[in-house]
């Protein structure tokens, strides 16, 4: 049977290979500006500068968890961070070098969707598609992401070789102890990549693998207790006080992420379900499908957390870029009269449905791109004053003050959340600029909005730097704020009681 549907879907690789080159063609012309900007000196996503401390300190191998979360946390695991710091020692620049890695993750990301999809029947080009998708779908769904200094795609890359070790050779002895090793590899580099991982192991429970569970579970388990006693051995004890830390869970934010991917990827999503139903007594091809619903489940679930952002949903895109293809292979295979040409537009027509927001994204990587002159010299010069400016400094773009040589007194964000979750007293964030011993404060935008509406900073802190503290350097992107020459005496707004 398998050679009669190969001998019917051989017509149909004119298609895929035309298919095939589109995509390419839209990836290389969307994407271009995005990889030019890698070697940018200024901040391209918040995560950067947040990271970019991270990789310093494991750079010269300082606890990245040697002390207590306060105004400050380490809430992601540490493989990456001592990736990109042992090679800043060769590039000397971490940034730099946490992009480049990024960008090689995700062409290794492409190359293992690519062997996946083979490993499911799919022919050559139409597996080419499958990674061309997922790396075209990127450029719509989140482009801030491509070619950043973020260890997301690092851990999806280890995720993507364990799940292909796990369904090229799962009876192997080597094969599937490797599989498990590489899933703790990749949840040791991003905490939330656990979506394969359940997929594999659900397939061997419905299988009723006991031996081989046995072996996966014991390599797997082994491997992250190794992973865990290295972390508390080299970076502190207070790694799990770290990671543990709760945050602000909120069923907004599950729709303000999850309403987004359906509206986009519905029709995509509705081919992988059907799909993914069609196929569930499938034994050869229920790791695919037990994959692609932990994938959404986990999504949705951890979409909720605060600071969650569309990310969370690039393991379920992955799966959605692999069964759509399978599935219009499938349905090739299956027709036996009329023109394949025209099943090809039909099914394709869902797929490049995300493709519509493509022409807006690329406006903005086009803007972005020809502001980057503009933008670097802004940074640059924030970076000078906040050089010269007495410490501690605060920056909500947290790069600048890395680039500056002095940590920021706390991280915006953090601070704003365990703020809202009750877990720290304002005032005493207030009191710093109450009492100018922040020699400088950059923000993020040019002008101050109305306190409410700051996203990193509360009313109160906003009011009280707008009374204690005069702009010094104002750009379209930031301002700069220096302690004012004659602050007045009385307080500047009244710190709400805890």
């Amino acid at each position: 049977m398998h050679d009669d549907i190969a001998r019917r879907s051989a017509p149909c690789e004119r298609i895929w290979t035309i298919a095939a080159l589109f995509l390419a063609v839209i990836a290389l012309g969307a994407g271009w500006p995005l990889l030019l900007r890698t070697t940018a000196a200024l901040q391209i996503d918040y995560n950067e500068g947040w990271n970019a401390y991270r990789d310093q300190l494991a750079a010269h191998l300082v606890p990245l968890y040697g002390s207590p979360p306060d105004l400050e946390i380490t809430n992601y695991p540490p493989l990456s961070f001592h990736l990109i710091g042992l090679l800043s020692h060769l590039t000397g620049d971490v940034t730099l070098t946490g992009r480049v890695i990024s960008l090689l993750s995700l062409a290794s990301v492409c190359l293992l969707i690519r062997s996946i999809a083979r490993q499911f029947d799919a022919p050559g080009n139409a597996a080419c598609c499958a990674a061309l998708l997922f790396a075209v779908w990127l450029l719509v769904w989140m482009p801030n992401r491509i070619g950043v200094n973020d260890p997301q795609l690092l851990g999806m890359a280890f995720e993507m070789l364990g799940f292909f070790c796990f369904i090229r050779r799962p009876e192997s002895a080597t094969a599937l102890p490797a599989s498990a090793v590489l899933f703790a590899l990749a949840v040791f580099t991003k905490h939330n990549l656990i979506a394969l991982p359940l997929g594999a192991g659900a397939t061997l429970v419905m299988n009723r693998e006991w031996r081989l569970l046995s072996r996966w579970a014991t390599a797997g388990l082994l491997a992250a207790a190794a992973l865990f006693l290295a972390s508390e051995a080299i970076d502190g004890p207070y790694f799990l006080a770290h990671m543990m830390r709760a945050r602000a869970y909120q069923l907004s934010n599950i729709l303000a992420e999850s309403g987004p991917y359906l509206l986009v990827f519905l029709p995509c999503f509705a081919i992988a379900l059907a799909w993914a139903w069609h196929n569930r007594s499938s034994i050869r091809r229920r790791p695919l499908v037990l994959g692609w619903l932990a994938a959404h489940l986990t999504a949705f679930v951890l979409s909720g957390g605060d600071g969650t952002g569309h990310n969370i949903f690039f393991e379920a895109i992955v799966l959605d870029a692999i069964i759509v293809v399978i599935a219009f292979r499938d349905c090739f295979a299956q027709r036996v009269s009329g023109s394949p040409g025209m099943a090809a537009l039909l099914l394709a027509l869902p797929t490049l449905f995300p493709l519509c927001l493509l022409p807006g994204k690329v406006s903005a990587g086009l803007r972005e791109w020809h502001a980057l002159p503009r933008l670097q010299d802004e940074f640059a010069k924030g970076v000078g004053l906040l050089r010269n400016s007495a410490a501690p400094v605060l920056c909500e773009n947290l790069l600048m003050c890395y680039a500056a040589g002095t940590p920021s007194a706390f991280d915006p964000f953090y601070v704003l959340d365990q703020i809202q979750m009750g877990r720290l007293d304002e005032c005493r964030i207030v009191e710093l600029v109450e009492s100018q011993r922040l020699g400088a404060v950059e923000i993020g935008d040019t002008d101050v909005p109305a306190p409410a509406t700051r996203r990193r900073f509360t009313g109160p802190f906003m009011q009280a730097l707008a009374q204690r503290y005069t702009v010094v350097l104002r750009t379209p992107e930031l301002a700069i704020w220096m302690p004012a020459a004659a602050a007045p005496s009385s307080p500047a707004t009244p710190c709400p009681s805890p």
